[in-house]
């Protein structure tokens, strides 16, 4: 998934830089493979301390703006994300929460660190009251491949029965091949 969110973000006009942050070395080489600045943190530190990491690097080279996004919404387009970035426009903080409501599945923030990122749970929440704290206005926007990830069995599901032509949509494919052939396999030593 991560390589196909990476494949989607390079092609939105206007995206300059694309910046992963993970202690994972593996998750070092796709993101180096892609053409991805990589940041290492400490994975004792947690999600939002990357994340500010990461915004504290966007800041850094004076970036007038970042798009933080997670690496398990297969779904997400070039056109959606292009969406995205042209309806921030004019807002301090722009939030496409979850499929459920309750989480946040993309956040931009102009400049990058106007606020500290708060992921976890029920974080789309949490998004609007720092926002509303700090006197910012907010753009929510609602976009289908951005809203959904993957967190649970049923989302994998959901997501199989669409016709993904990406690294998501092949792995699918062969896990239900292989899925098949093993069902095939136990019907015929039975």
């Amino acid at each position: 998934m991560l390589v196909d969110v990476l494949d989607t973000l390079g092609r939105v006009p206007g995206v300059r830089r694309i910046t992963v942050v993970s202690a994972d070395r593996f998750v070092r080489t796709i993101a180096i493979r892609k053409g991805a600045h990589f940041l290492s943190e400490d994975k004792r530190r947690g999600l939002n301390n990357a994340l500010r990491l990461a915004l504290r690097d966007a800041r850094n080279r004076n970036a007038p703006v970042s798009l933080i996004l997670p690496s398990d919404i297969p779904l997400v387009t070039p056109h959606e994300l292009t969406r995205l970035l042209d309806l921030s426009a004019g807002y301090p903080i722009t939030i496409t929460p979850s499929k459920d409501g309750h989480g946040t599945n993309a956040l931009i923030l102009r400049p990058p660190g106007v606020i500290n990122p708060a992921f976890g749970l029920n974080s789309f929440q949490r998004h609007l009251s720092i926002a509303n704290r700090k006197r910012l206005s907010v753009r929510v926007v609602k976009l289908k491949g951005v809203a959904l990830d993957l967190d649970e069995p049923t989302d994998l599901c959901r997501i199989s029965r669409q016709s993904l032509r990406n690294q998501t949509g092949m792995f699918l494919e062969l896990l239900g091949k292989t899925r098949r052939g093993l069902k095939a396999d136990n019907r015929k030593d039975s």
